[in-house]
């Protein structure tokens, strides 16, 4: 894939280009652990033509300038960065309001209990995989795993891919040693490659662009297979990921007619562990767009920390707006239950998923970094105890998965090894057999009871 040159003439503005480069944001570029508590200060294809006009929404990126924006790469080259900002702020829109709003109607029915979600996909999303049989691939394993979470629940599923954009990932450091060489950590194929080397590792706005071009070819293969734009709800694939890069993400928030704005990346955005800052840039982010959206909250957030966070999020307390998504780790997942309360005492209509993964990472003794199918099983069977006991609306999983045949979670006759069945970009995965061994454990208690 290309990562020079700009945006060709299939890739003609929707709206008047914004002026200039969103305003510069505070950034934190040390590496981030947990944040602290809140701070006082802080059917078929839809051409191209189809999509509405719309234009840049400048006050938001307004707001979110000055604040602390954690996780965000170091650009060596700020004139070409201004420049793909500039570009990105005319690009046409990747996913329409009327699809977020479809998607946010959805997600309030199953607040009210229709409806089960299964969200799952890579880990880093590989630009090169944006193209229609890997997406086809994608989207057969979303129809197996939606199939066993439909017979765990009762109830039909919303199924949503981490895809179309999950390119950018947050990092426990800002370097790693190789060979004796300290280098930049891999931060996802929008900022750097993955390679070991000097060269690879710096971050290059260009990739920012050729990230945007594979997020649209990943769309376009949806809507080819007419699971996109027109589709039916039983068989919609709707579009996620972390809204991390701010660089990328700010650009692309767009105003709908009739006031109001959403974010045109994708359907469904999320604010990770590491970015949950209540006065940071990603929350503010979020909480100015019209898109449901998603939290990842672990065993470091605290009730204080998850009311300010609904608060924020959710001031008018809408159901289908809000989903908070726990990431505790199988021996720790009971710190869950006092969240769980509180958000139900306070009043807030949240969905609650349930990821498995994040919580439950280790090292093989080859230095891989791996995950137990066993310790995922678990959490998934204490969340379903410990969100319906707190009388939380139990709605779904979130897994990093993949259709291939891969080897780099550690269970059901597959154990992680270096070579060709460890491919990640980031972090390893569940492979189909794995992932609906795992999604076998979703059963709600009420089917439980019957069963």
């Amino acid at each position: 894939m290309s990562h020079t040159g700009e945006l060709d003439g299939n890739d003609a503005a929707d709206g008047p280009a914004w002026p200039g480069p969103p305003p510069h944001l505070h950034r934190q570029s040390s590496a981030d652990g947990p944040p602290g508590p809140p701070r006082d200060s802080e059917g078929s294809h839809m051409p191209r033509s189809s999509f509405p006009r719309t234009e840049h929404d400048t006050l938001i990126a307004s707001a979110v300038a000055g604040l602390s924006a954690r996780q965000q790469p170091e650009w060596p080259d700020v004139s070409r960065l201004t420049a793909v900002q500039t570009e990105l702020a005319s690009a046409p829109p990747l996913v329409t309001y009327e699809s977020v709003r479809a998607l946010r109607g959805l997600l309030a029915r199953a607040a009210a209990g229709e409806f089960c979600v299964l969200q799952a996909g890579d880990c880093a999303e590989d630009p090169a995989e944006c193209v229609a049989e890997a997406v086809a691939r994608k989207a057969e394993m979303l129809d197996v795993l939606s199939d066993i979470v439909r017979t765990g629940a009762g109830r039909p599923v919303i199924r949503v891919g981490r895809i179309a954009g999950q390119f950018v990932k947050p990092r426990s450091q800002n370097e790693e040693m190789y060979e004796g060489t300290a280098l930049p950590v891999f931060r996802g194929p929008m900022v750097n490659g993955p390679e070991p080397t000097p060269e690879a590792r710096r971050p290059d706005p260009s990739r920012v662009l050729a990230g945007y071009r594979a997020a649209r070819r990943a769309v376009r293969a949806i809507d080819t297979l007419g699971r996109g734009e027109g589709a039916a709800d039983a068989t919609r694939v709707w579009t996620s990921h972390e809204a991390l890069l701010l660089d990328y993400e700010v650009p692309m928030v767009r105003r709908r007619p009739g006031g109001g704005s959403y974010l045109a990346t994708t359907h469904w955005p999320w604010i990770g562990e590491r970015t949950r800052q209540v006065d940071g840039a990603h929350v503010r982010l979020l909480a100015e767009v019209e898109n449901p959206v998603a939290c990842k909250v672990g065993p470091a957030t605290t009730v204080e920390e998850i009311r300010a966070l609904c608060a924020t999020l959710d001031p008018l307390r809408t159901p289908g707006r809000l989903t908070l998504v726990a990431r505790f780790g199988a021996g720790r997942v009971g710190a869950l239950a006092p969240l769980v309360r509180e958000v139900r005492r306070a009043g807030y209509p949240v969905l609650w998923l349930c990821d498995p993964m994040h919580g439950n990472g280790e090292r093989t003794a080859d230095g891989l970094k791996t995950r137990r199918l066993d310790a995922i099983m678990s959490e998934i069977r204490q969340f379903v105890e410990i969100v319906s006991e707190g009388g939380g609306v139990c709605a779904g999983l979130h897994l990093e998965s993949s259709p291939y045949d891969i080897a780099e979670c550690d269970g059901a006759g597959y154990t992680p090894v270096p070579g060709p069945g460890y491919t990640t970009l980031c972090d390893p995965r569940l492979n189909l057999l794995q992932a609906v061994a795992a999604t076998a454990y979703w059963r709600l208690p009420a089917l439980e009871a019957a069963a």
